[in-house]
């Protein structure tokens, strides 16, 4: 089990750097709620059109979730009131220790950002990620992520944010119980953009 955990830390932290460096521009984002840690690295390849990234979250207690994600994004039109928004897909390496479960799924959903037009530091920002039985392998049978937050820009390029996560895991077969949450709460976090 410890030689898997570390093959899993050297493929998460080799897809964060390898997605990272070819990038035009990139997000680095850092995130804390009373559950978990959060870390995630997206960039695209041009100004319009496909994005890519990687996040690892850790449960304090209760295992990891380890996902790469595409998204197809628009690119709004400079100046205030900018309304950005993508639809995707991530694929997941879920590890729940609480009901020693591992698994994977392929989620699809999409997020958006609202930056606010007459007040151009704040922001709206949300997304939802959703992967049915059909997309849940070995002892996952569901994968839920909804998320809402608001973010202060403090630097043109770097934003503190608050807002709420939830992430629900649905297991297979009733040994392993019912379905439960793997975060849940509010979150405070960073995000930089380069």
């Amino acid at each position: 089990m410890r030689g898997q955990k570390q093959l899993r830390w050297s493929l998460v932290i080799g897809l964060l750097v390898v997605l990272s460096l070819p990038a035009h521009a990139a997000t680095v984002d850092i995130g804390r709620s009373s559950d978990a840690i959060g870390l995630s690295v997206s960039g695209n390849r041009d100004t319009a059109g496909w994005e890519y990234g990687g996040e690892l979250r850790l449960h304090d207690d209760d295992g990891q979730v380890i996902g790469g994600e595409i998204h197809y994004v628009n690119v709004p039109e400079p100046g205030r009131g900018a309304f950005q928004f993508g639809l995707g897909g991530r694929a997941l390496l879920i590890e729940d220790d609480a009901r020693d479960a591992d698994g994977s799924a392929i989620a699809l959903g999409g997020k958006l950002r609202w930056t606010l037009p007459e007040y151009n530091r704040a922001a709206l920002a949300a997304s939802a990620y959703f992967a049915p039985s059909f997309s849940a392998f070995s002892d996952i049978d569901s994968y839920r992520e909804l998320s809402v937050r608001g973010e202060y820009f403090m630097l043109r390029n770097a934003a503190v944010y608050l807002g709420y996560r939830q992430i629900r895991l649905g297991f297979d077969g009733d040994s392993l119980g019912g379905d439960r949450n793997f975060e849940s709460g509010v979150s405070l976090g960073f995000r930089i953009d380069f």
